[in-house]
């Protein structure tokens, strides 16, 4: 899968909410993604004004 289809993926998964939890995080980027991916990712959910949040609530 690509940082886009992840992107996408989860920002798809914070709809309504506007939120992403860490483990729905981890789940769709796994333990061996490149920082520089990682990055990207947190870029991208920023800007879409996503929040990343323990637990939904």
């Amino acid at each position: 899968m690509t940082v886009s289809d992840i992107i996408r993926r989860l920002i798809a998964t914070s709809e309504p909410d506007g939120e992403i939890t860490f483990d729905e995080l981890n789940a769709l980027c796994g333990l061996d993604m490149p920082p520089e991916d990682i990055e990207d990712i947190f870029e991208a959910l920023r800007d879409a004004g996503i929040q990343l949040v323990e637990q939904r609530g």
